[in-house]
């Protein structure tokens, strides 16, 4: 009986200076913690672009290449970046040539190389090609409007002046039914890719 007691004098003691232990912290020592980051899940190899412009959501960039209609390269915070725009189709004009290709190709060189342009993301960042995905805003818009999206946005202005297609790819879709209004009046009026003869 008593061993028996004295092993649980033993236990409750070792219990007790167990309980005490306090992990040591040097001071002035700096514990990383966690911070939530809005952009953290949009993270990929390409980074996220930083330089965000007030409550709009937009990153100012220059655009520094064209590749062909729908594909550029931009210039942010000093990093380069491989940009696809989003809920639009151009013809193609690098790998394979589709007919109208190089117009949508030339009309997307005269009008964004060089130039200043704020990207608006949807909800993906970027694509499988690891190019980001981003709408072109040739000036800030001042509200979500018609208006402001048939004239100041690129992506809009490739689809109602017949270079692009418009396009519905989920979950990408914030414009997509802007887009879709311009493509019906841009064939309406037989421009660009829908003014070619079909044979």
């Amino acid at each position: 009986m008593k061993i028996k007691l004295f092993i649980l004098v033993i236990i409750i003691t070792l219990i007790s200076a167990c309980s005490n232990i306090v992990p040591q912290v040097k001071e002035n020592s700096q514990v990383e913690t966690k911070r939530y980051d809005k952009t953290e899940n949009q993270i990929t190899r390409t980074g996220s672009p930083e330089e965000e412009i007030s409550d709009n959501n937009l990153v100012k960039a220059t655009v520094t290449r064209h590749v062909d209609g729908d594909t550029v390269y931009v210039k942010i915070a000093g990093k380069s970046y491989k940009m696809r725009m989003i809920g639009i189709n151009c013809p193609e004009y690098t790998k394979e040539i589709e007919p109208y290709g190089k117009e949508s190709s030339e009309y997307t060189k005269s009008q964004l190389l060089g130039k200043t342009v704020y990207l608006e993301t949807d909800v993906s960042n970027t694509d499988k090609y690891d190019r980001l995905l981003r709408y072109i805003w040739l000036e800030i818009p001042t509200e979500t409007s018609e208006h402001e999206i048939r004239t100041k946005m690129f992506n809009a202005q490739l689809v109602l002046n017949g270079y692009a297609h418009a396009g519905n790819y989920p979950p990408d879709v914030k414009y997509t039914d802007y887009l879709k209004k311009f493509q019906q009046e841009a064939k309406n009026k037989k421009v660009g890719i829908w003014g070619l003869e079909k044979k």
